[in-house]
């Protein structure tokens, strides 16, 4: 049994745009770097020549430090992004390759066993997604979008946000339901929370 499904289609998406960002990082530090060594670069004349020297200066005008900053801040953005999602994806592998586990081996058919596998499951989602999967559970694996963002401590931006995120994991799905989405549990994960 699958407990955690990721499409290749996202994966590979979430994979070009770290690409992108580091891409991008990449060339906007070049930037920076060359913008940098030309701002020390000073063009001379010498009395009574009409030849042009160069002499490279080690302080830096304000203006160009002004101009400089904002190339910095667009090269480290990108880089951070690239870092903290890669990390991120690589923790939530880990929890949940720990949640299958887990599920694996606390698998009995006892009620006091079933609610431990709900409890063990839950522990791992924020309390926001935590709301959301307890009225998935109350519902018998469907609600809609907005019955979620009515109920107490949600908001529709938290509802939103915590269904987004559950949707990434593949523990739910939505489908279009008029103005508001339905919202679905996946089948393995149906399978393990509504015995």
């Amino acid at each position: 049994m699958k407990l955690y499904k990721f499409d290749g289609q996202i994966l590979s998406m979430l994979q070009n745009k770290r690409k992108t960002m580091l891409l991008i990082s990449a060339i906007a530090i070049c930037v920076f770097i060359l913008a940098l060594y030309i701002s020390t670069i000073e063009f001379v004349e010498p009395p009574g020549s009409r030849e042009q020297f160069f002499v490279n200066r080690p302080r830096l005008p304000l203006l160009n430090l002004f101009l400089l900053i904002p190339l910095l801040v667009l090269a480290i953005t990108p880089l951070s992004y690239y870092v903290l999602s890669k990390r991120l994806e690589e923790k939530l592998e880990k929890n949940l390759e720990i949640i299958a586990k887990l599920v694996k081996t606390n698998r009995s058919t006892s009620k006091n066993a079933v609610e431990k596998d709900k409890n063990v499951i839950l522990k791992f989602l924020n309390p926001s997604e935590r709301n959301v999967i307890e009225m998935m559970i109350r519902k018998d694996g469907e609600a809609l979008q907005s019955e979620i963002s009515r109920t107490e401590g949600m908001s529709k931006l938290k509802t939103h946000r915590a269904v987004s995120s559950l949707e990434k994991k593949g523990i739910i799905k939505r489908e279009t339901f008029g103005k508001t989405y339905r919202i679905i549990l996946e089948n393995d994960v149906k399978e393990i929370i509504l015995k």
